[in-house]
């Protein structure tokens, strides 16, 4: 004889909801880092074969060298025709690197629209909040590589809140709270929330700083310095126009950025035609 077991409608439904929520919170699980088909850098990763510590030191070399005009002004000969040279870094010798580096912004007299066309085996470096120190300063000039580190830390103090959007979808966010402890040279750091962002101080590198450099109160010369700060680093994009934003603008409810007691808005806009 066979028997049927019926079960109540009820219980189907309980059923059904436990699975629908259980793959809805694999998705969410697996993070922003997967989204449509975009990806950052973990911690752990060294970025298209580089560490961390040698993209600060790139990066670092790259933006000082820039000049004034050099920032945010594209670099084609021809009208219309934009090259990977146009979305940062003009100088002919990053068109070699393999991570696109966009700009700081703490250099950012105003929100620009940057366009540039990068290939698809390019990542992206998007620097939220970085600063370095380095020996130039005749304050600076006999320190160690453990005072430098310091003295970079306090080029990144405040509060400190940054969404990254790429194609209007938020892959990063950032806020963070750091600040000296009164009477001491120790740091009060506390993480509100970070997501897909990389934080690191380098190592000691060598910084070229030139005469015609757009980083004013600079002093010319070669030095030993250290960087330290909140970087998010996008593997290569799928092929086709995307938009990066990034800044403290893009959040509204979001407090300003502070380093130190000053406050401080920024936002930066690209627009980025990959090709294979």
């Amino acid at each position: 004889m066979i028997r049927y077991t019926y079960v109540k409608p009820i219980v189907l439904e309980c059923v059904l909801i436990t699975i629908v929520l259980f793959f809805l919170i694999a998705f969410l699980s697996s993070g922003l880092t997967s989204v449509y088909g975009f990806s950052v850098f973990s911690s752990d990763d060294r970025p298209l074969g580089l560490s961390y510590d040698e993209w600060a030191a790139r990066f670092w070399n790259h933006w000082i060298a820039k000049t004034i005009q050099e920032r945010f002004t594209p670099q084609s000969e021809t009208p219309g025709q934009l090259n990977e040279g146009d979305c940062l870094l003009a100088n002919s010798d990053n068109r070699n690197e393999p991570m696109i580096m966009l700009a700081e912004t703490a250099d950012v007299p105003r929100p620009p629209t940057q366009s540039c066309t990068i290939s698809s085996d390019k990542g992206i470096i998007v620097p939220l909040w970085v600063g370095w120190c380095d020996t130039g300063n005749p304050t600076n000039r006999n320190f160690n590589e453990k005072q430098l580190t310091e003295c970079s830390k306090r080029q990144n103090l405040g509060h400190i809140r940054y969404t990254v959007m790429l194609d209007n979808i938020p892959v990063a966010k950032l806020d963070v709270t750091r600040n000296l402890i009164p009477g001491s040279d120790n740091f009060d750091y506390k993480v509100n929330s970070v997501y897909n962002v990389t934080q690191f101080t380098s190592k000691e590198f060598t910084l070229k700083i030139p005469s015609n450099t757009h980083k004013s109160s600079q002093q010319v010369g070669t030095w030993r310095a250290v960087s330290d700060g909140w970087w998010v680093f996008l593997k290569p994009l799928p092929i086709g126009q995307h938009t990066i934003v990034y800044g403290i603008n893009v959040d509204p409810t979001g407090p300003v950025t502070s380093p130190g007691t000053n406050p401080y808005k920024a936002e930066v806009r690209y627009k980025i035609q990959v090709v294979k």
